[in-house]
């Protein structure tokens, strides 16, 4: 109970008030940190008595020694300022107000108990300096022998860390919450971190890689056409088929070509009698002679249409023009079609004379690097990186058999190795001018926002 008369009690209390509202004064006119930290370890003791106050900075890297009371120099390499961080990196919840004891740290009792034994009993006070809710810094104040603080006592001193908080605030200029997380060890970290990621994003050059499907496709293939207009009867081989030179590929339906050789020639006869009656009636009759002119001409026609038809007959069977293997569609399809000349009907390749087709989006065709070989990998064998050099690309676009328009481009293989057949199908990667690394991430982001943005 306590034996203090009203009176006195708010004589105290305001005393108590008036040594606040004084150090805050006090406090929020230092003109230095330095000063500032002078008078919160000095100047402290007309609110609270203490033995000894010392002042800690709190940062990421842990506490730093700032002050201590009665002292004008810090020594924080003393054998004494390793005891303290000791104990204040062993405190369990920093950023509040306690009442520090030896039952407060578990762990370092090494520490704590030399320094208890120093000042013959030890009871401390731990005030946590915040400013914007973040701890800035820390009041270590001592009282030796039996004095001990209060936990009754930790709101009041509170009241004296929050006004310190307001003061440290205005002369150290404190950064903000999020440039103070940049000056911490993780922001440091991440900084350097960013800062060498742009470095590389700029300073570093690779070359502009272009991914795009490719196929395999054989290298002077001869076209086998149509020789004639008509409709195809049969055809005689299979794709995939070795031929030589001369062989029977495909017949024409012979029904309509026959009978024009046979209604030509039915005319060139009947012609030659009607010339021959005429020389024959030239002798009795001058007037006919007239007619043998006219007669020799039209004989000349029928026989040249006659040459034409029997040509047309000669034709009406199609033969492999050089050895080699065939490549055409399934041969059902061209039984009874109608076809013109020169439509291609099948094509006689080399199997092992292939080359490599690539089909380059519109949006990658860029200036490629034709020293720089191609890498091929094949759908068929992915195990297989292969190696081809480029020798052409279309100026203009087309559109490919998926109705995307691409540009067709064109490589020899380096070194064909074997399993290269026709119609495999893969992945091509060309290499343009070396670029930054920024560029080569951002390129297509790029090229999409400028053109939905218009700018």
């Amino acid at each position: 109970m306590d034996d203090r008369t009203p009176s006195s009690a708010a004589a105290g209390a305001f005393e108590s008030l008036a040594a606040l509202q004084q150090l805050t004064l006090e406090a929020g006119l230092s003109d230095s940190r330095q000063q500032l930290i002078f008078r919160i370890v000095n100047r402290s003791i007309l609110y609270c008595h203490y033995d000894r106050a010392v002042l800690w900075s709190w940062t990421a890297r842990g506490p730093r020694l700032l002050g201590v009371s009665g002292q004008a120099g810090v020594t924080e390499r003393s054998p004494l300022a390793a005891q303290w961080r000791a104990l204040l990196t062993a405190l369990p919840a920093p950023d509040h107000a306690a009442v520090v004891g030896s039952q407060t740290f578990p762990g370092p009792e090494d520490a704590w108990v030399p320094l208890a034994e120093r000042t013959n009993g030890l009871s401390v006070a731990w005030l946590p300096l915040k400013v914007r809710g973040r701890m800035v810094a820390g009041l270590w104040l001592e009282r030796w022998g039996q004095a001990s603080f209060n936990p009754a006592m930790l709101p009041r001193l509170e009241l004296l860390a929050q006004a310190y908080g307001v003061a440290w605030r205005s002369v150290t200029g404190l950064p903000h919450p999020w440039r103070a997380r940049v000056t911490s060890r993780k922001g440091t970290v991440a900084l350097t971190a960013a800062v060498v990621l742009l470095a590389a994003l700029v300073f570093v050059r690779v070359p502009l890689r272009i991914v795009a499907r490719c196929e395999v496709v054989p290298r002077e293939p001869v076209a086998v056409t149509a020789p004639l207009n008509g409709v195809v009867d049969e055809v005689i081989v299979l794709p995939g088929r070795a031929v030589e030179r001369g062989d029977l590929l495909a017949v024409y339906d012979k029904r309509i070509a026959t009978e024009e050789v046979q209604i030509a020639r039915q005319q060139v006869q009947i012609i030659e009698s009607e010339l021959q009656r005429a020389r024959v009636q030239a002798f009795d009759d001058p007037a006919a002679r007239s007619d043998i002119a006219l007669l020799a001409n039209r004989l000349e026609q029928e026989r040249v249409r006659l040459q034409a038809a029997q040509y047309q007959v000669e034709r009406l069977e199609v033969r492999a023009p050089v050895p080699g293997t065939l490549m055409f569609d399934d041969p059902s399809q061209w039984r009874g079609r109608p076809v013109q000349v020169g439509e291609l009907l099948m094509m006689v390749v080399d199997p092992t004379r292939t080359k490599l087709r690539v089909w380059l989006p519109e949006s990658d065709n860029i200036e490629f690097d034709r020293d720089a070989p191609i890498a091929v990998v094949l759908d068929s064998d992915p195990r297989t990186r292969r190696s081809a050099s480029l020798c052409f690309t279309a100026n203009c676009a087309e559109v490919d058999r998926d109705g995307m328009p691409c540009f067709r481009a064109e490589a020899e293989w380096s070194d064909p190795g074997p399993g290269l057949r026709m119609g495999l199908q893969g992945t091509a990667v060309l290499y343009g001018e070396e670029v930054p690394l920024g560029y080569w991430l951002l390129r297509r982001p790029l090229a999409t926002t400028r053109r939905h943005l218009g700018i």
